[in-house]
């Protein structure tokens, strides 16, 4: 059984009811087997309830004791203002040894005179005394229950809009010492639904200033009238006291911020700026990645620098791009990339220059590391990059073949990784800042000299700066952002990205990745389709070969080979060469250009589509003049054959006559072209003369008789012999 305690709090039943009875234990005696409570739901004074009673309810799961935390436990009695500790020690003061005087304060004949004389001690009323009694009481007799709650006062929350009968509010103008009854306006309803609907319209969505938008509102809501002046009219505000002033205006406008400040937030700025820059920052990102190597986060800035060029050092050249690989474990820098592509190849340059030796990588650029220095050379379990160069089916043989996962972030969404997007500050603070051709952030200003004109460093340069300030933050750069966890702080872990490194490969293991470095780069390549044909392997429009296809016959009529389809890794940035991937994935081929005077050599596949495209589109624009050139050609030919039929005579020969004897007209035709065509042949007069036209005229006759009796022919040309026995 339960021991009854002063301050336990019963609940009577049905524990169930939302209006169930709670009952404060304020006084406790077991000798007079009587125990006070107050109703903590009512504004009565303690009552009594005999001990065995309470007890048989418990035991009869007709009551039961709860745990109940009153308003007062919640409160701070140092936290209070100055004003409201005198006025609570006040109140202690008076009432202190009356409180006290237990169980006689509880009982009406003695309480009675006790607040009488506290009435005449104090310059409290009766009510007030009560009152203070009772919240003591309903406390758990806590000295701070009898604070005044001046926040639970004049309904929060709402707006105590002002009626007609409604007395002015607020401080009085100063224009009343002239004219009295320009008193002003109160905001009632009418005036605060133009006022909200100005703050949400014309401040909110169409982004004007509070006080831009509260002249809006006077010259949309608050017209008199309008006249016509020079042709015009004009809107005529109602008199100022009619009106409501601008600080009226900014105090209702504040009180909407408050209740919807999220809302307001959204609404001004956007959602995409709102979570950038307003956002709750709570959480930590680090924690995401258990160990080393399960999360790399990847993204690019455009550095704020203008370069020289390489090849003539006095000419300024573009901004280069940055991309950053850093481990979300230990925030281990463990790639980069700084050139001038942006799009997939940028990316990929990046993971490759992560997978493959930094010693390599800086050999390229003319500086000199060992391999202690930067000797993380793998790839992670994960990406986690933007809605940007990564987000293609290019990424096939990374995420395929390689089996690296890739997350995207959700559009404008920089801060879900926070990690590198903060290393692009750290990039210029600590490597850009200062050096010539250096973008200044803040707008440059009419006069100031043009940044692109101190451009001194080239890229090799540019690439060393950033390369070193990389190997000094993986080694020596002491992270006090950084959240050790108990066990980093019980082995003396230092918040250095190495150490961290070290420490997780040792004590949780890794998810690193090693590659050969050919096929890092094979896989990272974006990979599309080609087809066999017989002028070569076909590849976005370019034809290809290798000495395996051209010995195994791959492009000879009938190999089975012929028409299959082919996977074709290529670098976007030259046509010359393409990589053949293997039958299932197995071994590479590299293909290089059958026609080495193609108009392609030497150029990009971004040209050389441009190329192709402009192409397809001079020959769409050309296709109706050729439309109408083969139209005027077809109704020419149509027109000879309908001519040509109309000429024609009928012979009445049969048909085995006709065709019988075509090779020896075949031979006149040819024998009469013969003196036209002939090159020594010197024409007088292009009409034949009328004797040679009789001769030829016989000549077909006896011919067409030589024809008709095949016996007659010699051993000879009889169409010859015929046309000589006519001219003798």
């Amino acid at each position: 059984m339960q021991s009854l305690i002063t301050n336990q709090v019963l609940q009577w039943a049905p524990f169930e009811d939302n209006n169930s009875t709670f009952e404060r234990i304020i006084y406790l005696s077991h000798i007079s087997d009587l125990l006070y409570v107050i109703d903590l739901n009512k504004d009565d004074f303690p009552f009594k309830r005999s001990i065995e009673d309470v007890t048989t309810a418990l035991v009869s799961d007709e009551a039961r004791i709860v745990n109940y935390i009153s308003e007062a436990e919640k409160m701070t009695y140092e936290l209070l203002p100055i004003k409201r500790k005198k006025e609570l020690d006040e109140a202690w003061n008076f009432l202190k040894e009356y409180v006290e005087n237990e169980p006689y304060i509880f009982m009406s004949d003695y309480r009675g005179p006790m607040v009488n004389e506290c009435v005449e001690k104090s310059s409290y009323s009766m009510p007030k005394v009560h009152r203070l009694l009772k919240k003591y009481w309903r406390s758990g007799k806590l000295k701070i229950g009898m604070l005044n709650r001046y926040d639970k006062s004049g309904g929060p929350g709402s707006n105590k809009l002002a009626t007609q009968d409604t007395k002015k509010r607020g401080r009085k103008r100063k224009i009343t010492k002239l004219e009295p009854e320009k008193v002003g306006v109160n905001t009632d309803a009418t005036i605060h639904k133009h006022m909200m609907v100005a703050y949400r319209k014309f401040h909110l969505r169409e982004k004007l200033s509070l006080r831009e938008s509260f002249k809006k509102m006077l010259r949309t809501f608050f017209i008199s009238h309008y006249e016509e002046e020079n042709g015009k009219s004009k809107p005529i505000l109602l008199p100022r006291e009619q009106r409501p002033e601008f600080k009226t205006y900014c105090y209702h406008v504040d009180k909407a911020k408050k209740s919807n400040f999220i809302g307001s937030s959204l609404a001004l700025i956007g959602e995409r700026r709102f979570n950038l820059d307003k956002r709750a920052k709570i959480g930590n990102q680090t924690k995401q990645a258990l160990v080393p190597g399960s999360i790399f986060h990847i993204d690019s800035t455009i550095a704020d620098l203008y370069l020289a060029s390489s090849y003539r050092e006095f000419l300024p050249i573009g901004r280069p791009v940055i991309y950053s690989v850093i481990d979300l474990f230990s925030h281990y820098i463990a790639g980069l990339y700084i050139g001038f592509e942006r799009s997939y190849i940028g990316a990929a340059m990046a993971i490759y220059n992560t997978g493959s030796s930094k010693v390599d990588l800086c050999q390229r650029i003319g500086m000199t590391i060992t391999p202690e220095e930067w000797p993380l050379a793998c790839l992670p379990r994960q990406f986690t990059a933007d809605r940007g160069e990564l987000l293609n089916t290019k990424t096939t043989g990374l995420r395929t073949l390689l089996g690296i996962d890739i997350e995207y972030m959700a559009p404008y969404r920089a801060d879900w990784k926070a990690l590198v997007e903060s290393f692009f500050n750290v990039y210029n603070v600590s490597a850009i800042s200062r050096l010539p051709g250096e973008v200044s952030i803040e707008m440059r200003r009419r006069g100031d000299p043009d940044p692109r004109l101190k451009a001194v460093l080239t890229l090799n340069e540019f690439s060393q700066i950033i390369y070193d300030l990389a190997i000094w933050h993986n080694n020596y750069h002491w992270m006090e952002g950084y959240a050790l966890d108990e066990d980093m702080i019980a082995e003396g872990v230092k918040p250095i990205p190495c150490d961290l490194l070290e420490w997780g490969m040792k004590r949780k293991g890794h998810c690193f990745r090693s590659f050969d470095e050919e096929i890092l780069k094979n896989n990272l390549l974006p990979t599309e389709t080609g087809r066999i044909t017989n002028l070569g392997i076909k590849f976005k429009g370019i034809h290809y070969k290798c000495e395996q296809a051209v010995r195994e016959g791959w492009f000879v009529d009938g190999n089975p080979r012929m028409g299959k389809k082919l996977n074709i890794a290529f670098d976007p940035r030259f046509t010359d060469k393409v990589i053949l991937k293997g039958d299932n994935g197995i071994g590479y081929l590299p293909l290089d250009m059958v026609d080495s005077n193609h108009h392609a050599k030497q150029k990009t596949w971004d040209e050389f589509e441009h190329i192709e495209e402009v192409i397809s589109l001079e020959k769409e624009l050309y296709k109706e003049v050729e439309e109408q050139a083969e139209a005027e050609r077809g109704y020419r030919r149509d027109n000879v054959v309908e001519m040509a039929k109309a000429l024609k005579q009928e012979s009445g020969l049969s048909n085995a006559k006709l065709i019988d004897g075509i090779a020896e007209r075949t031979a006149f035709e040819k024998e009469m072209l013969r003196r036209t065509e002939n090159f020594l042949h010197v024409e007088t007069n292009n009409e034949l003369p009328e004797q040679q036209v009789q001769v030829d005229s016989t000549s077909i006759e006896q011919a067409e008789v030589i024809a008709e009796n095949p016996k007659r022919q010699s051993s000879g040309n009889s169409r010859l012999q015929a046309l000589l026995a006519a001219q003798n």
